[in-house]
């Protein structure tokens, strides 16, 4: 999330919450995308972050401002870093709470094991892609809208509006240019070792001789992930 504007700069899901490369190769992503980094990125205190965290120091290396090199990152802890985490208490309960009721409900029915590898698997290959369209709309939606003036905040405005018109709300560019050799070199520290899934071979073989499409839908997804599995108990 931006800092000044409240713009959502990503929203992905991924396969682990506790690989640093993950969330390294979002931050880089971003940074590739827009051609720098941010004067200053904060995260919370887990190791996870520690990638991006270095990141950000090596790009700001040669500045001159107050918050060059080292100081261009700020551990927090994650009650203090009060954007982020109110956003994500606003997401739990507007969205992410339908989806994990989904699943716990996989759990309770027996649908889902989430100590057996094939569910699993099966699960990333059915939702993975449908879940990440609910949250792209999810982050437009939030992105579009008009944050309202409060006695809490002097932050109001459409962040799209404010992140790329700044200077229209008073408030400075803070975007610091990176080349495109740099961030290409910082790369490799993203990059993990690339593994054959069998499992997905098998699950796109069965879309394939049975005349599946990949699921658009939860509900569409729910039903090839139970038609899958219902195929190993046959």
């Amino acid at each position: 999330m931006d800092g000044f504007s409240r713009r959502i700069l990503w929203l992905e899901v991924a396969r682990s919450n506790n690989d640093p490369r993950v969330p390294a190769a979002l931050y880089l992503n971003q940074v590739k995308e827009v051609g720098g980094c941010p004067l200053l990125l904060v995260t919370d205190c887990g190791s996870e972050n520690g990638i991006a965290a270095s990141m950000q120091c090596v790009f700001r290396t040669n500045d001159h401002d107050e918050l060059a090199g080292v100081k261009s990152h700020r551990y927090c802890s994650s009650p203090a870093n009060q954007r982020i985490e109110g956003w994500w208490s606003f997401f739990r309960r507007n969205r992410s709470n339908w989806w994990i009721n989904l699943f716990k409900d996989m759990v309770d029915y027996g649908l889902l094991g989430v100590g057996n590898a094939l569910h699993m698997e099966c699960l990333w290959f059915c939702f993975s892609k449908v879940l990440q369209d609910d949250l792209n709309k999810v982050k437009d939606h939030w992105n579009s809208h008009k944050i309202s003036k409060s006695p809490y905040s002097s932050v109001h405005g459409v962040p799209d509006v404010m992140y790329f018109l700044p200077v229209n709300h008073g408030h400075e560019e803070c975007l610091v240019s990176v080349s495109e050799q740099l961030a290409e070199d910082m790369e490799v520290h993203c990059q993990s070792e690339m593994e054959d899934n069998i499992y997905v071979e098998y699950f796109e073989y069965i879309l394939e001789t049975e005349g599946w499409v990949y699921p658009s839908t939860a509900r569409e997804a729910l039903r090839l992930y139970q038609h899958v599995i219902e195929l190993q108990n046959e």
